[in-house]
């Protein structure tokens, strides 16, 4: 159940659905995870408080789109780059500059998650039918 928070300009807020759409179809291809298994928080800043690097490593940066996962460990380090590299390749279709995006995954163990079951009886899978 990986987690995405994305930090970014107000100026990207028209183009939400298709940002939401573009990471998780990266991280369905490269973590190797169902489509419905989409958690993810969208933070929109304000001018000046977003600071990066326009030029580290060898980049040319305008703008920064920070994409953060959290996730459980045991992914690979290739599923990790495949997912990230996924997330870069379908923001870079929308239009963004592949030097603005930068993706990071941290891992956490299996008890640092809760998903709270539904205690309606009518919901499937909640433990109670």
């Amino acid at each position: 159940m990986p987690h995405a928070r994305i930090d970014l300009h107000k100026v990207h807020e028209p183009r939400l659905a298709a940002y939401s759409k573009a990471i998780l179809d990266g991280m369905v291809l490269g973590f190797d995870m169902p489509e419905d298994d989409m958690f993810q928080s969208f933070r929109l800043h304000e001018p000046g408080e977003l600071f990066y690097s326009p030029t580290f490593p060898n980049q040319q940066r305008d703008d920064i789109i920070f994409v953060e996962l959290v996730a459980q460990v045991g992914y690979t380090d290739a599923q990790k780059q495949a997912a990230m590299g996924a997330i870069a390749d379908g923001l870079a279709a929308l239009g963004v500059k592949r030097d603005n995006v930068i993706c990071v995954t941290l891992e956490v163990h299996g008890a640092a998650w809760y998903a709270a079951e539904s205690r309606n009886p009518s919901v499937v899978g909640s433990g109670q039918e």
